[in-house]
C-alpha cells in the first residue's frame, strides 16, 4: 500500500485536511497527517496554553520533523503541502525525500517573489506582520479573520480552526532555510498546483515558482484552479482539485514502478553485470 503524508501549513493543525484525505483514502492510500512539532494538541488547548517550545521552532525543525517521519516509511511515500507546508514539500524534495511532491498554494523557496514587486516590498510586509528580528523567539497569535472572510467561510460551511504560530518561521523565510536548489536533476517530480482566487499567494507567485525549476531536468507540473481561494483543500471545489492530485500521484508512482522493472530487466539480461554473475 503506497502512503501520502500530508503537511499543513502555518497557524493551522491537521484538521485542515479533513475535507481531503478522505478522497485519497478511498483510492486506497494509506494517509498520515502528523502534526508540526509542539502543535499536536487540541485546538482549544493551543490557544489557551501555547507550548512555549513553539518558539523554537524554525523551518529546519520542521523539515527535520517530517524527514523523520518519512525516514520510518517502509518506502518512499508520495508528499501533499498546503500553504507554508508546500514550501516543506518542496524543501523535502530538494534533499531527496519522498517518492513525488503536490505543493498547493504554496509559500515559495527563497528567491521566488510572493508579497510584493521586489525583495524590499518582501521584507517590509514581513516587519509589519511579524515584528523586528529580535522577536524571532516569540510566539505568534493567529490573525484576527475580517468580516468578508468570516461570512464566506460560515456561507460555504467550513469551519477553519487557528493556533498559535512560530515567529521565527516567517523571518526565516528570508534565509538560507527556505532555499533550495532549483537546477537539482535529482529532485523527484513535483506538481505545483496554484489557485486563482488566492490572495494569499496569488497564483502569480506560484507560476514563477514553477518557472524557476525550468532549468532542471527533474519533472515540475503546474496546475490552476481558477475558482478555488487559499483555502481550495476545504472550500467548495476541493473534490476536483483532489481529484487532479491523486490522479497526478498515481501516475507518477506508475512511473517509478515501471522505471524499476526496466531497470529489474536490464539487469538480468545476458551480458549485464547482474546476468554474468547468476551464471559464471
Amino acid at each position: 500500500m503506497d502512503t501520502i503524508i500530508f503537511v499543513n501549513g502555518a497557524w493551522v493543525t491537521p484538521l485542515c485536511w479533513r475535507y481531503f484525505v478522505p478522497h485519497f483514502a478511498d483510492r486506497g492510500y494509506r494517509t498520515l497527517t502528523p502534526a508540526w512539532p509542539f502543535k499536536d494538541r487540541a485546538v482549544g488547548d493551543q490557544l489557551a496554553c501555547p507550548d512555549l517550545r513553539l518558539a523554537k521552532v524554525g523551518i529546519p525543525e520542521i523539515v527535520e520533523h517530517y524527514q523523520s517521519i518519512i525516514q520510518s516509511q517502509s518506502k518512499p511515500p508520495i508528499l501533499i503541502g498546503h500553504s507554508f507546508g508546500g514550501l516543506i514539500v518542496q524543501l523535502l524534495l530538494d534533499r531527496g525525500f519522498g517518492a513525488a511532491g503536490i505543493a498547493i498554494s504554496s509559500v515559495p523557496p527563497r528567491g521566488v517573489l510572493a508579497l510584493g514587486p521586489s525583495p524590499l516590498s518582501v521584507a517590509k510586509k514581513l516587519w509589519t506582520l511579524f515584528g523586528s528580528r529580535p522577536r524571532w523567539r516569540t510566539i505568534l497569535f493567529p490573525p484576527e479573520r475580517d468580516a468578508e472572510e468570516q461570512a464566506l467561510r460560515q456561507a460555504q460551511g467550513i469551519e477553519f480552526h487557528l493556533v498559535p504560530e512560530s515567529r521565527r518561521i516567517f523571518w526565516q523565510l528570508l534565509t538560507s532555510a527556505a532555499a533550495v536548489d532549483f537546477r537539482n536533476p535529482k529532485r523527484a517530480p513535483l506538481l505545483l498546483a496554484a489557485c486563482g482566487k488566492d490572495q494569499c499567494i496569488p497564483a502569480e507567485a506560484q507560476r514563477r515558482n514553477y518557472e524557476r525549476y525550468g532549468a532542471s531536468p527533474a519533472r515540475t507540473d503546474f496546475e490552476l484552479f481558477p475558482d478555488l481561494t487559499h483555502l481550495g483543500i476545504a472550500e467548495p471545489g476541493h473534490d476536483a482539485l483532489a481529484a487532479f492530485c491523486a490522479a497526478w500521484a498515481e501516475d507518477r508512482l506508475a512511473e517509478n514502478r515501471g522505471m524499476a522493472q526496466n531497470r529489474s530487466v536490464e539487469n538480468h539480461r545476458p551480458g549485464s553485470a547482474m546476468g554474468v554473475s547468476a551464471t559464471a
